[in-house]
């Protein structure tokens, strides 16, 4: 249970970003939504970052790795257990934890998680081959940009919930 009390679904139903929103609406939304100044801020960033060039397999795959090391349990639960359902495999959060090993994930995506691992645990040690490896992979800078902006989304993403207690 969050630490501080979520808006009521009737609460949004005042908003202009109201109709575009999924029903029900997720607890999380519904915190960031006691500031509506935000909330409607927050939502068009989150729908532009989800429609980047990632697949969805690779878009949640990220997800979890980067709230995994976050620690967001709450986020890793929830995306862990979507994971699985798109993968049909039971065991993908396992090999999650030794996905250079793992032949659950194509060679880009593990490039795309030792990137995400620098960029969430070791920023200073991120370098300009980390993002030519990535072009080598055949992503384009636009894409490298939308693949940071996932990952970076993510990370703000787990602290608002850590912070908030979920």
């Amino acid at each position: 249970m969050p630490w501080i009390k979520p808006a009521k679904q009737s609460d949004l139903k005042g908003m202009e970003i109201y109709s575009e929103l999924d029903q029900p609406v997720p607890v999380f939304n519904r915190l960031i939504a006691r500031s509506p100044e935000i909330f409607s801020a927050f939502m068009p960033l989150a729908s532009a970052v989800k429609a980047g060039v990632l697949s969805e397999f690779e878009t949640e795959t990220v997800v979890v790795f980067v709230s995994k090391q976050n620690g967001c349990n709450f986020c890793y639960n929830g995306h862990g257990s979507l994971l699985k359902e798109i993968s049909g495999n039971e065991e993908i959060l396992e090999d999650l934890n030794e996905y250079q090993e793992s032949s659950s994930f194509p060679d880009h995506l593990k490039h795309i998680l030792v990137y995400a691992e620098k960029l969430v645990t070791s920023p200073q040690d991120l370098k300009k081959e980390d993002i030519k490896r990535l072009l080598e992979d055949g992503y384009s800078e636009k894409e490298i940009v939308e693949i940071n902006q996932l990952i970076s989304y993510t990370s703000y993403t787990n602290q608002t919930s850590i912070g908030l207690g979920l």
